[in-house]
């Protein structure tokens, strides 16, 4: 099998020859690989089976402190405009602040200050429908598909987006005490994901990855009533539009933590992957009894426990109980559950996609 017979044969809940694996590296890890081992790109080195595409950064790009600098005027610490530097996305006027370790930073929000839904309508939202933005996509789709890979395409945040601009203590409060502000958020950001993905779907991928962090180590961040309300319809909204335009595309759905309460609904609105189910907070072979014909797994691989704190020999034990109570029936996508970062030894890096070698294949 290719990456994209092996991809959707799992996607299909069928057995391919061996178990897809992907990774995500921070740049800290990406560096040591390099070092390691002199080649450029880990998706090839370690044989990861996914393409992506996406839209493009604006070019030139524009001045964003310019353009969105009025917004950041009451803050006393540094904000970080820039597209070359920030983490958070500059096109959406979101700034960002430094943290103390490695890549870590917090986001600074633009509309912290807004009392008024004219706001919202007045502000300089991105535009990802103009022609330059997405006219490579056919191109893209049409070579990473000849090169035999299936091809994801990301829509990006719903919920997050709301809170990185509000901040998410505000958001909450706009919830109870100012729905009306809240409702024009996140509607004026699902018409934009939602466009995102039906352009997406036009453009031949085979599944549409949505995020937004929604659990914590032990629980949800919102209830699973108030993730019913505010967010549920609108990721219903987006999926429904993409599935006319293709009702066979693939919907994968990042969320770290814990999930449990909201993957039947996860499942109902049309989710067909769970990007991360994180072993710290969910026992993922118990998700595989009780969803594994409705749902595929990936990021099964704990990025707090064995990769991080065990032994190459314990990451090798690990492995080997995930293949062998997630492979059956096919729908089990090997990655670990976030970014892999600079406190994963190296040789539990290694470790990891060596024992996915000796026991990630079906025959």
């Amino acid at each position: 099998m290719n990456h994209r017979e092996r991809v959707l044969a799992t996607m299909n809940h069928r057995e391919p020859d061996r178990v897809p694996r992907s990774a995500s590296l921070t740049p800290g890890v990406v560096e040591e690989f390099r070092k390691r081992t002199g080649h450029d790109n880990p998706g090839a080195y370690w044989d990861w089976d996914f393409g992506h595409v996406g839209f493009r950064r604006p070019d030139p790009l524009p001045d964003l402190k310019e353009r969105f600098g009025r917004y950041f005027a009451n803050q006393d610490f540094e904000c970080i405009l820039d597209w070359n530097v920030a983490d958070y996305p500059p096109e959406w006027g979101v700034a960002t602040r430094w943290a103390n370790m490695w890549h870590f930073s917090a986001p600074v929000a633009p509309m912290a200050d807004f009392t008024r839904v004219e706001q919202i309508d007045e502000y300089p939202f991105p535009d990802y429908m103009n022609e330059w933005r997405h006219d490579h996509l056919e191109a893209e789709v049409e070579r990473l598909k000849n090169e035999g890979y299936p091809v994801t395409g990301g829509v990006g945040w719903i919920f997050q987006s709301a809170w990185t601009l509000r901040t998410r203590e505000q958001l909450f409060v706009d919830f109870y005490d100012n729905p009306e502000f809240a409702t024009a958020l996140l509607d004026r950001i699902t018409a934009i994901r939602k466009a995102q993905g039906i352009r997406l779907a036009e453009a031949g991928v085979d599944m549409v990855a949505l995020s937004d962090d929604i659990g914590i180590q032990q629980s949800m961040i919102m209830s699973p009533a108030m993730w019913r309300r505010w967010i549920k319809p609108r990721m219903k909204e987006v999926i429904d539009a993409v599935r006319r335009v293709n009702p066979n595309i693939y919907f994968r759905y990042h969320s770290d933590g814990l999930l449990t309460p909201v993957i039947p609904e996860l499942i109902e609105i049309g989710v067909n992957s769970l990007i991360t189910v994180q072993p710290e907070c969910m026992d993922v072979f118990d998700i595989k009894r009780r969803f594994g014909t409705q749902l595929c797994l990936e990021g099964t691989i704990g990025c707090q426990s064995e990769l991080m704190v065990g032994t190459p020999d314990d990451v090798w034990r690990m492995i080997k109980e995930q293949c062998e109570g997630l492979k059956p029936g096919g729908g089990f996508i090997a990655s670990p559950g976030n970014g892999v970062e600079p406190d994963v030894p190296w040789e539990n890096l290694v470790a990891m996609f060596d024992a996915l070698e000796k026991y990630g294949y079906y025959s």
